[in-house]
């Protein structure tokens, strides 16, 4: 009794001492958007396998990306590739409105000749590593067959991933009021594309999936542009946090993906990086300061601070069940219940000090499936429920679609229906279970 008494004592004495507050949070969810850690108009971060969003500022409001319109466009681009539509070894030449842009120095540009032809390839890589603006505009053409076109393929694509509040004029990022004789017809002279951070770094998320190979590309720091000829030029990425370049950083791996300047935009870039087994986006719009690498500084504290403060949890292999949720009821089948698991690895992107304890799930049924019941027969493979999974406190949810599909439970083996003697003797069996 003494020593429960002198326990009881020391509690009290323990929580006076400290006024009662509540005890210090470790890394969590709450601190990693805090939003004075970024000085610009507007900031996010998502790991892209799951959408998970990690940080997040001012990240709904639509506001000019600049140049890093291309990664749209250059989705585009490749999605004409892969299907056999173009192909790299492709000619391509110039209208005179595309000429005549391409000579502005004041603005990023290769050297292009009137007479000129350039393959898909050169152009490509013009536009990743350079932004530069004639070579994009070449490339829409060259997929679409006018600029009209493909900004209304631009503008499809965007709808398709469920993005309807952005603003798109032109296939580069450029100001209306630079394009003069190339602009396209019905657009504001002034007008300049624009699009939320949370969509940007949905864009982003979209040219990783479809295409990974664009990081062999937006990973090279430097190239000659038609290397050997008179028209070569050397091409220095305008993502500074490459290695080699002004704002590299060995413990940031950076591998892309776009820059984006314009007077409205003021600095902005779409980072990525892949770390301890983690890849991130990152999108900064307008940063704010007065140093040259402004973006790239604001980028770094941002990538360091969520490699630091989220990780990724393996909730269960493909085909092991998710303690809780392995399960599903089967009305009439052979067996009253069979197993449900994801049929790919499922991971959880949650905040460093997290454990599968401190997790919460929201179980969302499939089409057809009554709460936790299914009809028989029902097949290996049948989808069943989406389970989303956050941690405790954590309210920055997902972009786009990722939303809503969380990770896919499916049935991993067959159920047929049992047979009517079955059913007859299971029903009496349920009758006297009830009553007694």
């Amino acid at each position: 009794m003494k020593k429960l008494m002198r326990g009881l004592i020391a509690a009290v004495v323990a929580v006076l001492m400290i006024g009662g507050a509540a005890p210090a949070m470790s890394v969590s969810a709450a601190e990693s958007s805090d939003t004075n850690l970024v000085d610009a108009k507007a900031a996010v971060a998502i790991e892209p396998t799951t959408g998970k969003i990690l940080y997040a500022k001012n990240a709904s409001s639509v506001l000019p990306i600049a140049s890093m319109t291309k990664m749209l466009s250059i989705e585009l681009v490749l999605d004409a590739i892969k299907s056999g539509k173009i192909n790299w070894d492709d000619k391509v030449t110039l209208n005179n409105a595309i000429w005549e842009l391409s000579q502005n120095r004041d603005l990023s540009n290769v050297p292009l000749r009137r007479e000129g032809s350039y393959s898909v390839r050169e152009l490509y890589d013009a536009s990743l590593i350079y932004s530069a603006n004639a070579a994009m505009m070449l490339l829409a053409e060259k997929v679409a067959g006018s600029q009209e076109k493909f900004v209304s393929q631009m503008t499809a694509k965007l709808n398709s991933w469920g993005i309807t509040d952005a603003k798109i004029v032109n296939v580069t990022g450029l100001n209306n009021s630079q394009l003069k004789d190339a602009k396209v017809p019905g657009t504001d002279d002034n007008a300049e594309n624009e699009m939320s951070a949370k969509d940007m770094a949905q864009v982003a998320q979209h040219l990783l999936k479809d295409h990974p190979e664009v990081l062999k590309t937006t990973s090279i720091a430097k190239q000659t542009f038609r290397k050997g000829t008179s028209d070569a030029i050397d091409m220095e990425n305008w993502n500074w946090m490459l290695k080699g370049l002004v704002s590299y950083d060995k413990n940031l791996p950076v591998d892309g993906l776009k820059t984006g300047t314009s007077d409205a935009a003021g600095d902005c870039f779409t980072g990525t990086v892949e770390k301890n087994g983690m890849r991130i986006i990152t999108v900064i719009l307008h940063a704010n300061g007065d140093a040259k690498t402004r973006r790239f500084d604001q980028t770094k504290k941002l990538m360091t601070n969520v490699l630091e403060n989220w990780k990724t949890m393996t909730l269960a292999e493909a085909g092991q069940g998710i303690k809780g949720y392995d399960s599903v009821k089967v009305n009439r089948g052979q067996s009253r219940t069979t197993p449900i698991a994801p049929s790919t690895k499922a991971v959880a992107v949650v905040p460093s000090n997290s454990s599968k304890q401190s997790l919460q799930y929201t179980y969302t049924p499939a089409k057809g499936v009554k709460k936790n019941t299914v009809e028989a027969p029902v097949k290996k493979g049948t989808t069943i429920a989406q389970l989303e999974v956050s941690a405790k406190g954590d309210n920055l949810g997902f972009v786009g679609s990722s939303a809503s599909e969380g990770i896919t439970l499916k049935t991993t083996k067959t159920d047929n229906k049992a047979n009517f003697f079955v059913l007859i003797f299971r029903g009496i069996g349920d009758f006297f279970s009830n009553i007694f």
